[in-house]
């Protein structure tokens, strides 16, 4: 099966060809008034295909999503699979004020109207954009990469950085020997991209305990668990999390917290930062594209 990667995903390029991962290829263009434009460069008449391609912030890559699939389907392609190692909007799932609209909801509309054989994403943010992906979303979760990676020194303490993650927090707990407790933060947000720890709901206090959740945006949320975390005495300090996105500077200010290491996966391109470890997505899309 060939995979036809957008720009969004060029990232994972090198990791594909390594497992032995034809990479399709076409042609993008602009023309004089910035209208994009697309060729397929190679036959794939009744060939099964796979689209890999996040939804980011600018809007561009939806629409490179988009017109992908359309040039497979009107060029013959057979059963084509769609990847989506990262969901951009998926906060947009409700309408927090009056005049505003769901905009996570329409994405994973257009998502599903696809009609991919396969509709794999990863680790999402919203159980309402789960739901509107349709009944046949498979939802892969990097959880078990990270617990391979922190297998050699398991942590005491899993700690859900608020009530949302307890759930994650508890199936990554599961993946461990010897079982680490769980630990819950109640957090509030006084405004969007402001996270603000109240009180720790367990006990770190002397132990090796590892924060996780879905993603690291402006790493608010991070930075106040850890405070908590020296607070009540935990000894030793890891934070993970699925999509590094690293707004404003977030992964210096995370690395020169007293933490021992920072873990997450390749959804998003990630650059070499103090204490970060990236582990790699491509081979757990793989196992699961049929």
């Amino acid at each position: 099966m060939k995979s036809f990667l957008t720009d969004s995903t060029k990232h994972l390029r090198s990791s594909l060809v390594r497992r032995g991962c034809a990479i399709g290829r076409y042609k993008s263009s602009v023309f004089a008034d910035g209208e994009r434009r697309y060729r397929l460069r190679e036959d794939v008449t009744g060939q099964s295909v796979a689209i890999i391609a996040s939804v980011l912030p600018a809007p561009e890559s939806l629409f490179d999503l988009l017109a992908l699939h359309r040039l497979l389907r009107e060029n013959g392609g057979g059963a084509i699979s769609l990847i989506v190692p990262y969901l951009g909007y998926a906060r947009q799932d409700r309408c927090g004020k009056k005049g505003e609209a769901r905009i996570g909801i329409m994405v994973a509309e257009l998502l599903r109207r696809t009609r991919a054989v396969n509709l794999i994403v990863c680790d999402l943010h919203s159980e309402r954009v789960r739901k509107a992906l349709g009944p046949s979303v498979r939802e892969l979760s990097a959880l078990p990469l990270f617990a391979e990676a922190v297998a050699k020194r398991p942590p005491e303490v899993i700690v859900a950085p608020d009530a949302g993650s307890v759930p994650r927090a508890r199936r990554l707990a599961e993946l461990l020997t010897p079982l680490p407790e769980v630990a819950v933060i109640d957090k509030f947000r006084p405004r969007p991209n402001v996270a603000v720890a109240r009180h720790l709901r367990g006990n770190v206090r002397g132990k090796n305990v590892l924060i996780v959740d879905d993603m690291i945006d402006t790493g608010g949320t991070f930075v106040e668990a850890v405070k908590l975390m020296i607070e009540n005495g935990a000894a030793a300090i890891r934070i993970a999390a699925t999509h590094g996105i690293f707004s404003n500077a977030a992964g210096e200010r995370l690395s020169q917290l007293p933490i021992d290491e920072i873990l997450v996966t390749n959804t998003l391109p990630q650059v070499r930062r103090a204490k970060m470890r990236c582990l790699d997505i491509v081979p757990l899309f793989l196992q699961n594209l049929i």
